[in-house]
């Protein structure tokens, strides 16, 4: 009587991690599976697990190091993601599965090769032939190229239909070469066939099975069947009978359909592996930075980076590989982190991001386009490719181009309003001394000529500066004060240098900005009068004033301004600034934003002081509370403190004046 199979295998899941090992073993469906982590496991409760297996199925090389010196009846499958990384290429392992639904079927094939579905102490059956098939097509699961895979399914031909002779064909062009055929068969002797002609022609032609019956006497074999497993690949089996029986052709059929599977998959996998290795080429040679990442319970952990990411960030891959990347290089502020949270919640989406984002390198904040590529788009993803494109001088670049746009929107404003104007005057009083021949009306269109000549002046002066100061140097903050009070016409005001400080700076340009500022000081808040609505009072320029009415720019002693004089300074009508003018220079020190010290100086005056609502427009270009005033002073300033890189503010001096503060460091 037959024998029975038993119902199920033992299957023993082999890891380095207990949770891994015990997920593969739930997963297994019809048969009795089990798992133990290596690590843990006693060598005689190996042995016994061992020992009781049919199958041990290993996911890593911790778990072919535990079957290293052990025998037992058992066969060994790896479950992988790559067929050509260990523990895939261990010599113990008899196959190979490169998923769940793969490991089932390996396992059964095993199963019946192995005879382990068979009572153990029951005399063996013979196996029917769609068992032997399924037993010998095993050995297609752990071959690694085409021409592998064409001997090996010469060698399984030859155990499952060992009366009939095989031979491999491949499409070469228009015809179909013999590759690899049975022993017996010398492929010499074997023709090659035109595409569409004869049974192997016809197959590689359709794509579907075909049956040539041969008549000559000369030929050996009376009929041959073609089956195509591929696009360009055939298997021809040949009998000296008159056909093949329902019976054979269907076990043909089915073994061609496991060829053609084993050809998929090689030819995937080598597809892979190019795409892997042109991968891997490009991370390691792109000029951009570069990592590899895995999200790991919600975070991005660097897998790989190249060199470019050590050099622009500053980090080694040693010290990066394995932690979260948005710990190193997203900057600690509310909204930097806020946008690192959100770009991980798309990515885990599988969501392709491509933005712009601020991140920490080696040389501080820059602009980068990081362009976020995962493995898998449309999909749940746990992994993928992250690269980072400087754009930091394109940034600075179009920031410049900005600033200067609006520069010459401000020059465009003051040219059309500001010098139409004392134009439109001087034209007046032309045609006025021409039509009256009085020249009295001339002194007017020297006034206006000279109000023009001033707008040009700071006009230029503001257009100098530039961007940068270029080269700078230690310097004398009180050498400096003292020149450039010594070039500013102060009348009575008094200069009090109360510290010493060596500042970074452009002698020159630093020189006018003090200019500028002491200027402001005593046209606003000198001891001489004020002047009168059509006098000039904040002019900015640094050259020498046109001497013309009652200019306070001087500093002569008085009284102080008529109450419709208030300027930059915030007199109000009304209010009377008497007394002489004191500025006082010296250093000062910060705090910043951080709670760090910085350091710098300041000029302070004892005269009418700055409203607190105008503290942060007095540096505008143009503005002025002056009639007459250009407004360009103050913001010659803020160009030149901006050049060097320094902070200035305006605000209120313990004495009532105005005090300007340049924060250096």
């Amino acid at each position: 009587m037959d024998i029975e199979p038993k119902e199920r295998q033992s299957v023993l899941v082999l890891a380095g991690d207990a949770d891994e090992a015990a997920g593969v073993a739930d997963a297994l469906s019809g048969v009795d599976a089990s798992s133990t982590p290596v690590g843990d496991a006693a060598p005689q409760a190996l042995g016994d697990d061992l020992a009781a297996a049919d199958a041990v199925v290993v996911l890593d090389r911790e778990a072919v190091a535990a079957l290293s010196g052990r025998e037992g009846s058992f066969r060994v499958v790896a479950l992988v993601d790559d067929p050509a990384a260990e523990p895939a290429t261990a010599p113990v392992v008899d196959a190979i599965a490169t998923g769940a639904a793969d490991l089932d079927a390996t396992l059964r094939w095993l199963e019946a090769r192995s005879e382990s579905g068979l009572g153990r102490d029951e005399p063996a059956r013979t196996p029917s032939r769609i068992e032997q098939l399924n037993a010998e097509v095993t050995r297609l699961a752990s071959v690694r190229t085409v021409e592998e895979a064409y001997r090996t399914a010469i060698a399984v031909a030859d155990e499952v239909f060992p009366r009939y002779p095989c031979v491999v064909g491949v499409r070469e062009g228009e015809w179909v070469e013999p590759i690899a055929a049975s022993a017996d068969v010398s492929i010499g002797d074997c023709d090659r066939v035109r595409v569409g002609r004869g049974s192997v022609g016809t197959a590689v032609d359709t794509g579907e099975p075909a049956v040539e019956p041969r008549t000559a006497e000369a030929v050996p074999y009376r009929t041959l069947l073609a089956l195509p497993v591929g696009g360009d690949t055939v298997l021809q089996l040949a009998t000296d009978e008159d056909g093949f029986d329902a019976d054979d052709r269907r076990l043909a059929g089915l073994f061609a359909s496991h060829v053609e599977e084993t050809l998929d998959r090689i030819r995937a996998d080598e597809a892979l592996r190019t795409e892997r290795d042109h991968l891997l080429a490009l991370f390691s040679n792109v000029p951009d930075p570069a990592i590899a990442y895995d999200y790991v319970d919600g975070e991005p952990i660097v897998h790989r980076v190249n060199d470019a990411f050590e050099e622009t960030f500053g980090y080694d891959a040693d010290r990066v590989v394995g932690e979260s990347v948005d710990d190193y290089i997203v900057p600690p502020t509310e909204e930097a982190e806020s946008e690192a949270a959100e770009l991980n919640e798309r990515l885990q989406r599988g969501e392709n991001v491509r933005r712009e984002v601020t991140r920490e390198t080696a040389e501080g904040l820059k602009h980068f386009i990081l362009h976020v590529v995962p493995i898998r788009l449309d999909a749940e993803n746990v992994a993928g490719y992250a690269i980072y494109t400087d754009v930091t001088e394109r940034r600075e670049h179009e920031a410049a181009l900005e600033r200067q746009n609006e520069r010459l929107d401000e020059f465009a404003s003051i040219v059309s309003h500001d010098l139409r104007n004392p134009l439109g005057v001087a034209q007046g009083y032309v045609d006025l001394a021409t039509e009256t021949d009085e020249t009295a009306h001339l002194e007017k269109t020297a006034e206006a000529l000279g109000r023009m000549d001033e707008l040009v002046g700071d006009l230029l002066s503001l257009a100098r500066q530039g961007e940068s100061v270029g080269e700078t140097e230690p310097v004398s903050l009180e050498a400096l004060a003292r020149d450039a009070w010594e070039s500013v016409d102060t009348g009575d005001a008094e200069l009090v240098l109360e510290t010493d400080v060596t500042i970074d700076a452009n002698a020159t340009r630093t020189r006018e900005l003090l200019e500028n500022v002491f200027r402001n000081s005593v046209e606003h808040g000198s001891t001489g009068s004020r002047a009168e609505p059509d006098d000039s009072v904040e002019h900015g320029s640094t050259g020498s004033r046109t001497e013309s009415g009652d200019s306070v720019e001087h500093g002569s002693t008085g009284s102080r301004a008529e109450p419709d004089d208030s300027v930059e300074h915030g007199q109000r009508p009304g209010e009377e600034c008497d007394g002489p003018l004191t500025v006082r220079v010296g250093a000062a020190a910060f705090r910043g934003d951080d709670g760090e010290s910085r350091h710098g100086f300041f000029v302070e005056d004892d005269g009418c002081g700055l409203p607190e609502s105008e503290h942060d427009r007095v540096f505008d270009s143009g503005f002025t509370t002056e009639e007459n005033g250009t407004g360009l002073g103050l913001a010659i300033t803020k160009r030149i403190a901006d050049a060097h890189g320094w902070e200035v503010r305006a605000l209120a001096g313990d004495a009532g004046g105005a005090r300007f503060e340049f924060k250096t460091t």
